[in-house]
This record gives C-alpha cells, structure tokens and sequence, in this order.
C-alpha cells in the first residue's frame, strides 16, 4: 500500500467536527479519502455511530434534500445525525450488520441483483434464436416467481403444497383404528367413513384390533382408495317422519382417507373450516413445478442449455462457469444482445465466488443464510456498481469468513481504494486493521465511558497512543484468548445420522462438559449442523419427537434442554429493551410498587410498565417521543411535552426508590445499576451475568433496535446463563459465530462465560472462524474439506493441537495459535 503521506497529500481530507451521535462525545477528527480508514474500539465505543449513524447517514441525508419534494414523500430517511459539520464527504453506500434483509421473499440472487439480469437476458435471448429481431412478449416478471406471471399456478410461486400425510392420519398404530390409532375416524367426518365396516369385512379386517396387525391390503385401501372396485355400503338410518328406519344402499369406489382430507380442504370456505384439517396435512414439494416455485416459462425457456429455474438453482461457482461459455451457443444477434448483460453478471457472481459464497445457490432464501453470508451478499450489490469517487462503509465485512477466505476480501477493498474511492471499515479483525491506510480508535471503553478520539493515525503508529485498547493485538503483545483446558470427562454425546442442506454424517460424537468448536472455511456446513442437526435435532429427539434432520441419538439423557443463541434481534420495536428483555424489569418494578408511596397511592407493579395503561403517560402511549408527518420533509421526533419524555404519568414518577424514579433507573447502565439495585436476589443475579457477558455499558432501557447482532447475542448468552445456574439439568448451550462483532478485549469476557456455563455441568458448541477461540477450545470438529458439497464432511477431530496437525483446511493456520502443552496455557 502507498504511504499515507502521499496518498493524503494528493486526495484530500474528509473532516467531522463535533460529532454527537448516540454516545459519541463532540468527536472531531480527520480522515484521508482515497484511502482504507479503519474504525477500531472495543465492542460499543461508538466507531459503528461514527462512520455509520454519522457519516453515512449525512450523506444519505444531503442526497434526499437535493431531490424534488413530490419524490422525497415517498422516501423514509433516517435520523439527522448529532454534528456541527462535516466537510469532503461524497456520496456513500454501506453495507450494514444491523439492517440485513431476512425476507422469505429474498433470495442470494435478488440480494445482488442477479435475478434483474437474468430475468432480462431469459426474456430476450431466447425470442432471437431463430436469428430475428422481434422480441417475444415476456418481461422479467414472467422469470419472477412471485409475480402473476412468473409463478407456478399450483402453488403461487412457494415450491410446496399442503398433501395430507397418512402419518397424521394414523398417529398411533399400535391402538384400534376408531379408539386411539386416529382422531380422523374417531368421529364421523366425512359420508366415506361410513363404508369403513364394510371395508373391512371385505378384507377380513377385525377393527377392535390395533391398526398395525390388520391386513396391509385392508390398510392401503383405507388410506388410498380402492381403485376401480366399489365398496357396496347398506346403512339403516331413523326416519325423521315416524318410528321407522330407512335403508341407504349404494356402492361405488372409496377414493380413501388421503384423498378425502384433501377434497374437504380443498372445499372449505373459510379458514376456520380449513383448520379441522391442516393436523392431517403436511408441506410437500410441489410436483407441479418440481418444488422450485416458477411458472412454465422459467423451465422450459433456454440459454446456453440450462432454463432459469437451473441456473438459480445451482451454486454461484456453477453459474460463473455456465456464463463464461454462454456466449458459444449463441446466434450473432444474441450474442449482441447479450454482450449489454453477460458483462455485469459475471461481474456479480465473479464477486460472490471471490468473497465466499461460490457454495451457495442463487436461489437460496436469505432466512436460511447466516449474518456473514447476508451481509457479503449485499456488499456485492454495492461493490457492483462500479463507481468511482464514493465512500464505501462497510461494517466487519470479514464477519463469517475464514482466514482462507478473507485474501480475496483484502484484494477487493484494496481495489476499490485504489480505483479512487474511499473505504471505511468497522473493523475488530487486526489483520486487516494492519492493512489499513489509516486508523481512527474510538473510546476507550464502552458506552459512557467511551465515545471519544483515542487515536487517529497510521497502523504502525497505534502504539505510540497509550489508551489504545487495540494497540496491543495489533502488535502481537497480548494474546487474543487464554484458557485452562479442560478434558472430557462426563461422557460423550453422539449423533447418528445427521443430515442439513449439505451436511451428511453417518455419526458425530461430542464431548459432554467441555467447550466445542466446529471450524471450517465458509460454506462447510458449520451452521447447518449446529441449528439444524444440534439445534432443531437434538431438542425434537429428546422431547420424544421424529427429526428431520437426525436420525438417532446416543447420551441424550444427560441433556436437559437446548438453547441457541444467535444474532437475531430481541424485538423490533422501542418498547423491547435490555431491561424488558432479561426480566429485570419484572423486579425493578416489584421493588417500586413495594415502596410506601406506592402503596399509599394505590399502584401495582403494572403501573410502573410503560407497555400497558394505568402508569403509563398515555399521550405518547409510553414512548416518551411522538412522530409529526412533515409529509415530503423527513418525520420529526419530538419529546412528548406531557411526560417530557419520561414515559410515564405523574404518579408513577413521584414514586422513588434509592432516591430514583421509575424512568432515572431505566436511564442507568447495567453498571450503574449493579452498584444501586442491591436486591432482590433475582435481579442482582441478572444484573451480574450482564456485566459478565460484558454489557456493562448498556442502558437498561436502551431500545433493542438499537442494538448491534452482537449485543443481542450476548443478551441472550447471558439469560442462557441465568438459566443454567438456577439448578436445573444440564444443557446444550449452541452458539453460532459468537465473537463477531466483538473486539479482542471482548473476545476473552466471553470465553469466560463459556466457562461460567460448563461450570454448570452444561456442553457448549460454537462455529466459529476465528481461530484463536478455536485453539483455545476444548474440542474442535473440522468440516470441509471444501464448501457446498465438496464440504459438509468431517476432516479432523480432536483437540486443537490434533487439527493443526491434521492436514484438513483448517491446519495450517490453526498450527500457528495452538498450544502444544495445554499446562502452559
């Protein structure tokens, strides 16, 4: 990289003064454009509320207020920031963790606008092959499988249908048919149930037996029908017009149970009506369409030999060499054509392969993809575009890769910086951090306590700042993990058969009490086994329930329960916050209904919740804030002038506790909290494990939506915590990729946690890329050897030292973190 002197020296400064944004504290600082600047800090410093919430969101503002007013109605811009001025700053797009897109809708291929190109090159090549120039009337929508024109008629573009399943109908083959085998026969439902004796007196089928010794034939016809062969029925039915009884006979073919649950499905108004029959019915792949969800266009219109529905269906590291033979097959007027579109998405899914996501089909819905891989496939869509002249900010965009992976990621940002943009990273991987141009720390702790400028300079010259907390790990002085291994000794858990998208493991055994990590480069199967196979798996089977995902299992008694803590939001509205979320709150609240005042003024616990009536201010409805339509400016948020943003009525507010009201105490960090709130036991227990898994700095009532994937993680790590210290059974505690987002100095809190956990007796499992939790991992499992299915196989395992020695993907650089002599760590 060129010398930051030179490169400053020719390109200009971008210059912030006095930024306030959330927690920062009127930070001013410069930065080079043209350059890779690097944001560090321990987890909540505030470098995410300075390069996103600050610099990014400027420029997104200063673009909308240069648009029209009628266009700028239909826009929803984001806060203004909370600074006096900034000066050199250009256009921006970023690519940021806490606002990834987890629409079913949405897949790796409309997240990287894949799906436009290839729905205009499906809706033009092929109307050319006979060497014409009339385009056919087809339009992308008609590739779209959620559109009118472009979804499969059978089931409107989902890929599955609802079949009745024979298991449901029969749950319980071991009991009679009308006396515990099904609740479908156990009463009458359908005319055709009324041929069940007669069915069975053809077949010999004694019905006061359990349903599993009578006749297989007697058993098939009954679930799907008998044919072309009718069943002849005589029943006497009451007259309703004297004492006598009427004979109806009739005889005609049963189409079967199967069958008859889904024509009365299928003839219910109403879906009240409809659910008397979904407990019978499952989702299948749709035959129609062959379970991918496209209309007949997107299966049978051809480029290059493959249909739409193909090439989305298959990995990006297949499409990339589909499109670069496409051209061979085609006329010189398709070729024309396709020359304006073959470019950009060869581009687009060159993109994808160089950052890690070759294993992955287009066609993958975005739920199933973990935060690395969402996160990579939209910095695709931005880093497309071409442009030059723009600010990337890009948040931990190394988050989810392995160190293998993360050479093309390094070559990618060095060559957009070096086509004359700007790159800003917010950054806890010190490799790349020591590839930077540039480095600005903010501190140095968390919360209140940072928030300021601790350094801005070059890499090298970190050192020379003394509250740098970064300093340290870049140089190599301080280790970025250190624990006391521990050997398996309470047995082992053992799972057979485990099967998810790419994972197939006829056995997988894991140490029971002992810290487990499960490494692998991207796209091994690391998260598909830990949610699906010990996830989902492990928990349906010891609740006594069929998996789909595992077949059996050995050593389950030892497990209690299961616990998945991953990155997904705690709420998605203001009123979830950490406080709500841990049940702190139900004894915050406790403690202020207690109190004399309370008492005497006739409050409950309720009225000191600001998410019900009684308490709460109701003219803002215990927000504290009230939203004014500006109708094409952006909404302003105003404090409710009732409550002046205190959230609650004047009685409640009048209450104290330890010489603070209800709305001072959510204003306090869990620290300062810990100090104030000395009792009960239950809250002093939460407040503990908060600090523990190092949210200290968080404000108990801090919204949730303002909350990193990390943060939330830990919120959770820490109720898990909390339940397996309350005496109950071992767990299973999974984690997926649980240090992103955290700076070294987090990393080591929480490797500490782990350990809090196992000294419960419970087994903790992560996947996760960062090594250095690896080497300092009880047990490691390598998966691989490649991605997608070359991957999805076990290649080691064992203890660290086992791994690097191994020769799997992950050897060479686990060999150079592992400590040989576990006595010496």
């Amino acid at each position: 990289m060129a010398t930051q002197a030179s490169r400053a020296s020719t390109t200009g400064w971008i210059t912030v003064t006095g930024a306030r944004t959330h927690n920062l504290r009127g930070v001013d600082v410069t930065l080079p454009r043209d350059a890779v600047v690097a944001f560090v800090g321990v987890s909540g410093s505030g470098k995410t509320s300075l390069a996103i919430d600050t610099l990014h969101a400027e420029a997104q503002l200063r673009y909308i207020e240069g648009l029209a007013p009628f266009v700028r109605q239909y826009i929803s811009p984001r806060d203004r920031p909370q600074v006096d001025r900034v000066t050199g700053l250009g256009a921006t797009l970023a690519v940021d963790q806490r606002r990834l897109n987890r629409n079913s809708r949405s897949t790796l291929a409309t997240l990287t606008g894949v799906d436009a190109y290839l729905g205009l090159l499906y809706s033009r090549i092929p109307s050319l092959a006979g060497g014409g120039n009339k385009v056919a009337e087809l339009s992308s929508s008609h590739f779209d499988r959620y559109s009118a024109d472009g979804g499969c008629t059978a089931c409107s573009g989902a890929g599955v249908t609802l079949s009745a399943d024979p298991d449901l109908i029969i749950v319980n083959p071991d009991a009679p048919l009308a006396k515990g085998a099904s609740t479908w026969f156990d009463r009458f439902r359908s005319g055709e149930q009324a041929a069940v004796p007669f069915l069975a007196g053809r077949y010999g089928a004694d019905l006061e037996q359990p349903w599993r010794t009578l006749p297989a034939e007697f058993r098939n016809a009954l679930l799907h029908g008998t044919g072309d062969q009718a069943v002849d029925v005589s029943i006497d039915l009451p007259n309703k017009n004297s004492d006598s009884e009427v004979t109806v006979r009739w005889s005609k073919p049963l189409i079967g149970a199967v069958a008859d649950v889904e024509r009365l499905f299928a003839a219910a108004k109403t879906e009240s009506a409809k659910q008397r029959y979904l407990p019978y019915m499952r989702m299948v792949d749709c035959v129609e369409c062959g379970a991918t969800g496209f209309g007949v266009h997107s299966r049978t219109e051809r480029v290059g030999g493959l249909t739409y529905a193909e090439v989305v269906g298959r990995p990006v590291s297949e499409a990339a060499g589909w499109l670069a033979r496409i051209e061979t097959d085609l006329t010189s007027i398709q070729r024309e054509v396709a020359q304006a579109l073959v470019p950009e998405l060869a581009g687009r899914v060159g993109l994808l392969g160089q950052l890690g996501l070759g294993h992955i089909q287009l066609s993958r819905p975005a739920p199933t993809m973990s935060g690395g891989e969402l996160q990579r496939a939209r910095m695709v869509g931005q880093l497309a575009s071409g442009l030059t002249g723009i600010v990337y900010v890009l948040d931990e965009p190394t988050s989810g890769l392995h160190p293998a992976d993360k050479v093309h990621l390094v070559d990618i940002i060095c060559g957009l910086r070096d086509a004359g943009n700007t790159v800003l990273l917010v950054e806890h991987d010190t490799e790349l951090i020591a590839k930077a141009d540039w480095v600005v720390e903010i501190g140095p702790g968390a919360g209140e306590r940072g928030g300021t400028l601790v350094a801005s300079c070059p890499p090298a010259e970190l050192a020379d700042f003394p509250q740098s907390r970064t300093a340290p790990y870049l140089s190599g002085v301080k280790p970025r993990v250190s624990r006391p291994r521990r050997a398996p000794a309470l047995g082992w858990l053992t799972l057979l058969d485990a099967r998810s998208h790419n994972v197939h493991l006829p056995e997988l055994r894991l140490p029971l009490g002992v810290l487990t990590c499960l490494t692998g480069i991207s796209g091994s199967g690391k998260s598909s086994l830990l949610r699906d196979c010990l996830g989902d798996g492990v928990a349906t089977v010891i609740e006594g329930r069929r998996s789909g995902s595992l077949g059996s299992l050995r050593g389950g008694e030892a497990v209690g329960w299961v616990s998945l803590v991953d990155q997904e939001p705690i709420g998605r509205t203001p009123r979830s916050n950490p406080a709500t979320y841990s049940k702190a709150f139900d004894s915050i609240r406790a403690l202020f209904a207690d109190t004399d005042a309370a008492r005497a003024k006739g409050l409950s616990a309720a009225d000191f919740s600001f998410n019900s009536g009684g308490g709460r201010c109701e003219a803002c409805a215990g927000y504290g804030l009230r939203s004014v339509d500006m109708h094409f400016l952006p909404d302003v948020t105003v404090v409710c002038e009732a409550c002046a943003g205190r959230r609650f009525g004047p009685a409640v507010l009048s209450v104290r506790y330890c010489g603070l009201s209800v709305d001072e105490v959510l204003a306090l960090t869990v620290d300062e909290a810990a100090e104030v709130l000395t009792k009960p036991a239950a809250l002093t227990a939460v407040l503990r494990t908060l600090r523990q898994v190092g949210l200290g700095y968080l404000q108990l009532g801090q919204s949730s939506t303002e909350l990193s994937g990390g943060e939330a993680q830990r919120l959770k790590l820490a109720a898990t915590l909390t339940r397996g210290s309350r005496g109950r059974r071992p767990g299973l505690v999974l984690l997926d990729e649980p240090v992103t987002g955290l700076h070294p100095d987090d990393v080591q809190r929480l490797v500490n946690t782990f350990d809090a956990i196992l000294d419960t007796g419970s087994t903790v499992v992560l996947a996760e890329h960062d090594l250095h939790v690896a080497a300092a991992a009880d047990w490691v499992v390598d998966l691989g050897p490649g991605s997608g299915d070359a991957g999805g196989r076990i290649c080691a395992e064992g203890p660290p030292e086992e791994i690097a020695a191994a020769g799997g993907p992950t050897a060479a650089y686990l060999a150079r973190l592992v400590v040989t002599d576990p006595a010496a760590v």
